[in-house]
């Protein structure tokens, strides 16, 4: 039987993406949260240093062992705030612990995601200090953090065996799930870790026969029932039975004998009806209905009177029973994804509720009912509803700790909220919000983590509350402290082709008269100026080189509250030209800036006839139009493939591009489609026609209109932002300073600065931050070697830029030319550069000399530039040194890559061969970005991949290089549609696929990350086939290629290989050739480990759509599901 479930259900399911984490969620950490600066307390520096006698020292002076502060520990994406007792668990330090312990120090204390001391130590593998923790001190072995992980499911998931041995010793609960109801053998069936899986179940047997005698725990998930099974409804003394994600639709007339169940589990079943059989079922505790197609809950729920959670979500609920309020005991109730409106009046009676979740349903405000429950609830999410409002009576809630109201249409946010003591966790992320309570500061001696994320935020600004509540205390307390001003200043981008008039469009805007630029007067990279519009605006006005030397420097000076003019010459302009001279420009600001403000202006009409003027604007507009329709269908056509697939229920071809793909990871990526999708660019469809010579046809009415949208409320609301005036007065000083020659200014001149403004040192931090998440200055502080000066003028370092990256070659060459060098060494420098993209520290000073204000300190300069990822240190010494040529050890060499410019050496298809040997195997792993190609990725790309890499032989689109024994080959390429596409490769001797993954897999997370900086670009990634990269025919046929989803899921247990379509049916492909290893994961696994995933004691395994090996002696009721291809080894009996 098939669930068949509605498409409105299948609507709902996809918001669950939302609240999916990229990153491990076993130790949340989460990425909304803008990392603030981190200042350790002396006390959490001395336990992560291992200095027990200053430790012991500080504990003696009276330093707070309990008190939190945020700490960087390994493998977390921010810091975190922890207790010295985690701090120390997670470095495993045990004198530090036992001091910590003995001047009191809590045990069992929370950090900022619930996770205990031993939660730390079981997740870091730090086997002594969890046996001590829980031998020694008596720590809690069952505690729950905020996901519902206990240490157990920690080590499960990890993997860490010696420690789950520990924990199994002391008689841990097997049995507790988590907030998704997935016990410890669960996420180590998920994660792949065979021996651990094997672990669990035995010992869950034993325990199970040694306290009871008999099977109080049965688990038949994933198994895909029609049917219980009658040895299951005859265990009259069963009491926790799971039936999760199976296909049944009714339950049999003699379930109700299974009298004794306290814990049910049917979600993801077909069920259209709440089963009246659970009415007998009196000792029921917890429940779980979730994700079925039940569209209403009897009034005779209220027998179940025992009922402590109950899970109803991803249903069709449009109300529920008034009964409901009989279930007093009841703790937990999650109705999330249903079609709820409002709640009956008896849910004030459940006094013991404690988590409340209501998320995507259809309420237009937080039920009053709800906030009856104050004395007990913990957790409310009511994220993408119709709320317009929190309600002012929210500080009902006493001991709320999260609320989730993301998604919603909130405009205001109640002082009250302010008045929540206990308040952990919030967001208010894609809302309406202009403006947070005055007193919103005091939520920072409790909340720990804060989500305003897409708000158009006035006060505090958007740049404040990016950093987090400690952030917004700062601002406000310097709000108390001074007078509240209104700063109406904004960026200006002027971007487009060479020759297009920025520049003096620029001048005629501002200066009210014509000043056209010659060519030798032309922008060089960028320029920028200052122009007070009007009386109540003053405009940044960013001028962009439009040479294509220097795209790639602009993508650091673009923002999202940026009014962008893109400039055309419509004199030269013809339809075939609109790509480079429209359509890039256009592209670029989508993929970088999604919902970027965008205005066309056609330039030099005074040089065309008024036919060709209209004519032109209207291809213009046409075009653009064309190229919109175009990315919106590329997006849909992939948000409804996934559509597809999720609502039915039947297998998927090899062939799809979704093959293998779980649900969840398509969740998340069709979350980001949509969101892709909704943040298209603010773009008028129409083209301004102006020109810049006499008598300045257009320019009037262009500025009007720049001025009237720029002071539009509902496009640009942060343009009001309100600042202390502490703040503006050091932004106006930072300002005054760039009249000096300087390129950066000591922290201890800031300091200066801040003190003649009203600022003391202890409250400068802020106000930098600030600004340098404005681009008024940058700020590195989280870089050693950049955290004492401050860049208080970001446009003169492309002074900088200009010198190196020069639209005119031969001048840069020239210039090197004039080092005090013999002919040959000249020349040598000269090829390197162009040929390698070498340069030494010296060459660069040479060339920097030539700067109207040189830099002193180079190695602020050099550090700057691989922050930037232009350039990486190259080795001077070794084997596989490119800078060896140079003989000499004084001058550090570097490699900007953007010069490379030669190509494919002869001697890298002797190193590469074009087809893989068959005595080793390839790994391939493809990104292939759509319609627009990131200005710099590829450049960047290169030089940040070089800390994983070694003996490296770059050309302008490729590099072969190595990591560990293993070689690494990239490539870059560009189709006739300009879809640009980066591979990595790497080959190595069969059955060396794990370890060749871990060097791959940095590579490739290096290409992610720079992704990032393009969130509105599509693309994908794939993995090669390479069964069919060793074919002959390899260099000419294309691969198959498995879907880059892939990359971030587990292995599947128990398989050994896939099929592909484009080779024969008796072909197959290993699996570790397509899904890298888990973290984990051990890299060879024994064939009982193997085994394990196929039951030998009356459970099944089902598969879907594979190609298998697997030895089926000794296994029995094994089910494989359709689409699978079985290749059986031959038993010991020689019967197949």
């Amino acid at each position: 039987m098939t669930n068949d479930r509605t498409f409105p259900k299948f609507r709902f399911s996809f918001d669950e993406g939302r609240s999916l984490e990229e990153e491990d969620t076993s130790v949340p950490c989460y990425q909304n949260q803008t990392p603030r600066p981190t200042h350790m307390k002396p006390l959490h520096a001395a336990v992560i240093k291992g200095d027990q006698r200053r430790v012991s020292q500080l504990v003696q002076e009276g330093e707070d062992v309990d008190g939190r502060c945020e700490c960087k520990l390994p493998d977390l994406k921010r810091a975190h705030e922890f207790t010295p007792l985690h701090c120390a668990a997670a470095v495993g330090d045990l004198g530090v612990i036992d001091l910590l312990v003995a001047a009191g120090a809590q045990v069992d204390s929370e950090d900022e995601v619930g996770c205990s001391p031993l939660h730390r130590a079981v997740w870091y593998n730090k086997f002594d200090v969890v046996q001590a923790l829980l031998a020694k001190y008596g720590a809690n072995k069952n505690k729950k953090n905020l996901e519902g992980y206990t240490p157990l499911h920690l080590a499960a998931k990890a993997g860490h065996l010696e420690i789950l041995n520990v924990l199994l010793k002391t008689g841990v609960n097997l049995d507790i799930v988590d907030k998704v109801g997935r016990t410890a053998t669960d996420h180590a069936k998920e994660n792949g870790h065979l021996d651990v899986v094997k672990l669990l179940e035995e010992c869950s047997s034993k325990q199970d026969a040694s306290s009871y005698g008999y099977d109080k725990t049965v688990r038949l998930t994933d198994h895909s029932l029609s049917r219980i099974p009658d040895d299951v409804l005859e265990k009259e003394e069963v009491e926790d039975l799971f039936l999760s994600r199976n296909r049944l639709s009714v339950l049999p007339s003699n379930f109700t004998r299974l009298g004794c169940l306290t814990k049910l589990y049917l979600d993801n079943n077909c069920l259209s009806a709440f089963p009246s059989e659970l009415f007998a079922l009196s000792e029921l505790e917890e429940l779980s209905l979730a994700d079925n197609n039940i569209d209403n809950l009897p009034e005779q729920i209220s027998v179940l009177r025992k009922m402590k959670t109950l899970l109803v979500f991803g249903n069709l609920l449009h109300s529920l029973p008034n009964s409901i309020g009989s279930l007093s005991l009841l703790e937990s109730f999650d109705a999330h994804r249903n079609c709820l409106k409002e709640l009956p009046t008896s849910f004030a009676q459940l006094q013991n509720l404690k988590h409340l979740y209501l998320s995507h349903n259809q309420f237009e405000e937080v039920p009053d009912v709800a906030l009856n429950v104050g004395n007990s609830l913990q957790v409310l999410e009511v994220a993408m509803n119709k709320l317009r409002r929190l309600p002012e009576a929210i500080d009902r809630l006493k001991v709320i700790e999260r609320i989730d109201a993301g998604e919603n249409k909130i405009a205001t946010v109640p002082k009250t909220l302010c008045n929540l003591s206990r308040l952990q966790w919030l967001s208010v992320m894609d809302n309406c919000i202009q403006e947070l309570p005055d007193t919103f500061g005091q939520l920072a001696s409790s909340l720990k983590y804060l989500s305003t994320t897409n708000n158009p935020l006035v006060q505090p600004p958007y740049e404040v509350c990016q950093q987090g509540v400690q952030a917004i205390l700062e601002y406000q307390k310097e709000l108390e402290r001074c007078k509240a001003v209104v700063q109406p200043k904004m960026k200006m981008v002027l971007l487009g082709s060479p020759f297009a008039g920025k520049t003096s469009l620029c001048h005629a805007l501002m200066e009210e008269k014509s000043r056209l630029t010659k060519e030798k007067d032309r922008t060089h990279c960028m320029d920028v100026k200052l122009w007070q519009a009007d009386r109540e605006l003053q405009l940044e006005v960013y001028d962009f080189g439009g040479h294509k030397v220097y795209d790639f420097v602009h993508q650091f000076f673009l923002s999202p509250l940026a009014m962008n003019v893109l400039t055309v010459d419509l004199e030269r302009y013809q339809p075939a030209e609109f790509e480079r001279m429209v359509g890039k420009w256009a592209k670029a600001l989508n993929a970088h800036t999604p919902g970027a403000v965008i205005r066309v202006v056609g330039t030099h009409v005074d040089r065309c006839s008024p036919k060709d003027v209209r004519l032109k604007c209207e291809d213009i507009c046409d075009q653009l139009h064309r190229d919109k329709k175009k990315q919106d269908q590329i997006i849909q056509d992939q948000m409804k493939t996934i559509e597809d697939v999720i609502s039915d229920s039947s297998v998927i071809d090899v062939d799809h591009p979704l093959h293998g793909v779980t649900r969840e990871r398509m969740l998340k990526r069709y979350h980001k489609l949509r969101a892709m999708l909704q943040s298209q660019p603010k773009l008028q469809w129409c083209v301004a026609p102006v020109s810049s010579a006499d008598p300045l046809k257009g320019i009037e009415d262009l500025k009007k209109e720049l001025v009237s949208l720029a002071l539009n409320k509902d496009v640009f609301p942060a343009l009001r932002r309100v600042l202390p005036e502490t703040w503006v007065n050091l932004e106006q000083r930072l300002l005054a300073e760039r009249k000096k020659s300087t390129l950066w200014l000591a922290w201890e001149e800031v300091e200066t600065l801040g003190r003649e403004t009203g600022l003391s040192p202890d409250r400068l931090h802020p106000a930098v931050a600030y600004l340098h998440k404005r681009g008024v200055v940058l700020h590195f502080h989280d870089i050693p070697d950049l955290n004492n000066v401050v860049f208080h003028n970001p446009a003169r370092l492309t002074d900088i830029l200009k010198q190196l990256y020069h639209h005119d070659t031969d001048t840069m060459i020239r210039n090197i030319g004039s080092l005090k060098v013999d002919h040959i060494q000249q020349r040598q420098l000269q090829e390197d550069l162009l040929r390698s993209g070498l340069m030494s520290v010296d060459t660069l000073h040479h060339l920097l000399h030539g700067m109207k204000h040189p830099p002193n300190n180079m190695d602020i300069v050099v550090k700057l530039l691989e922050r930037f990822g232009i350039c990486y240190p190259v080795p001077m010494s070794g084997a596989g040194s490119i800078a060896r040529a140079y003989r000499t050890e004084s001058c550090s060499m570097y490699q900007f890559t953007w010069f490379l410019s030669a190509d494919m050496p002869g001697d890298v298809h002797d190193k590469w061969l074009p087809v893989c040997p068959e005595v080793q195997d390839q790994l391939t792993v493809l990104c292939v970005m759509r319609g627009f190609t990131p200005w710099g990725l590829y450049e960047r790309f290169c030089a940040q991949i070089d800390p994983h890499i070694g003996n490296r032989l770059d050309w302008a689109n490729g590099i072969l290089a190595s990591f560990g024994d293993f070689p690494l080959h990239v490539t870059r390429d560009v189709n006739k549609e300009n879809n640009a596409s980066i591979t990595m490769a790497t080959r190595f001797p069969t059955g060396s696929a794990d370890e060749a993954w871990e060097g791959l897999l940095k590579v490739y997370g290096v290409l992610r990350s720079l992704l990032k900086e393009w969130p509105g670009l599509p693309y994908t990634f794939w993995i090669g086939c390479c069964h069919c990269l060793k074919k002959e025919d390899a260099t000419r046929a294309q691969p198959h290629y498995f879907p880059g989803d892939l990359l971030r899921q587990r292995r599947p247990l128990g398989i050994q290989s896939l099929r592909c379509r484009r080779c024969s049916a008796s072909e197959t492909v290993d699996i570790r050739l397509v899904y890298p290893p888990s973290v984990t994961e051990p890299s060879k696994q024994s064939a009982a480990d193997a085994e394990s995933a196929f039951s030998t004691n009356g459970e099944q395994a089902t598969c879907i759509n594979n190609t298998f090996n697997i030895d089926i002696e000794g296994s029995s009721n094994i089910q494989i599901g359709t689409g699978n291809e079985i290749q059986s080894k031959v038993s010991k009996a020689g019967k197949e």
